[in-house]
């Protein structure tokens, strides 16, 4: 099976991203939660560096953050300043990977965003040290890193192999997408089927790219050697504790 970089991965998904995503409702569960850590940490200055379509970003500004966004897609950000226009939301947008975030922003922030397990994206140990490294050099002493992964020490166990199908409609046409996984040994394939419908026919694309399911101990080994202090995990957005055998994601906040 051919697979797609991140970026050909998510440059092609764009137009469909806000389709797969109810944003109110997750909005609605994820923002007490990140709200509440970013006044643990007094942080009012926010880089969401993988902010997709910039809901997060849209959402934190419109209450009061200053919010600068980055995401590795140049289709993400064009969909992302679409939306912060559409919302009236003042926000500064790059293109930009995860390591290349202190040339890209000339500034220290009181908080990092990298939601959506957008970290398994990077694939080998010295893209993952890079990255973190970036993320910690971004943040001021005292500032905090809130990554959202998936739990992979549960999921490369029971190995699902299909997710929830959304339904939805882009410019006038059904749209319906539907994702799946093929596990690997030390990687998996996650694939994204794009079905659109146009007048009485149905057509499918089917795009696939390579996730590392980093477990729990990997991504506190890396944190530590990028000089993270306190590492603090939960079992979701909503921070409900996080439970090995049990949770569905894996929440770490670390504090800088």
């Amino acid at each position: 099976m051919n697979t797609l970089t991140e970026r050909e991965f998510y440059d092609r998904l764009a137009e469909f991203f806000d389709v797969m995503t109810d944003w109110q409702s997750r909005l609605a569960i994820e923002l007490p939660f990140i709200e509440t850590i970013l006044a643990q940490h007094n942080a009012r200055a926010i880089l969401d560096c993988a902010c997709g379509t910039g809901w997060h970003a849209i959402a934190l500004t419109q209450r009061g953050y200053r919010v600068v966004a980055s995401d590795a897609s140049a289709q993400m950000i064009a969909r992302a300043r679409i939306n912060a226009e559409r919302e009236r939301a003042t926000i500064p947008f790059a293109v930009a990977r995860f390591d290349e975030l202190p040339k890209m922003f000339d500034a220290r922030f009181d908080a990092v965003l990298c939601l959506g397990n957008s970290f398994v994206h990077v694939l080998d140990d010295a893209s993952a040290e890079a990255s973190f490294a970036a993320m910690r050099a971004s943040l001021r002493a005292g500032g905090a890193l809130i990554l959202h992964n998936l739990n992979y020490d549960k999921r490369m166990i029971e190995k699902p192999r299909w997710f929830a199908v959304n339904t939805g409609t882009l410019d006038q046409r059904e749209t319906l997408v539907w994702r799946f996984a093929d596990y690997g040994e030390a990687r998996i394939t996650f694939n994204i089927a794009l079905f659109t419908k146009n007048e009485n026919a149905w057509s499918v694309n089917v795009q696939s790219t390579l996730q590392r399911p980093y477990q729990k101990s990997e991504l506190e080994n890396l944190l530590r050697r990028a000089g993270f202090r306190e590492i603090a995990f939960y079992g979701n957005l909503k921070g409900e504790p996080f439970d090995v055998a049990q949770s569905g994601d894996l929440v770490i906040v670390a504090t800088a």
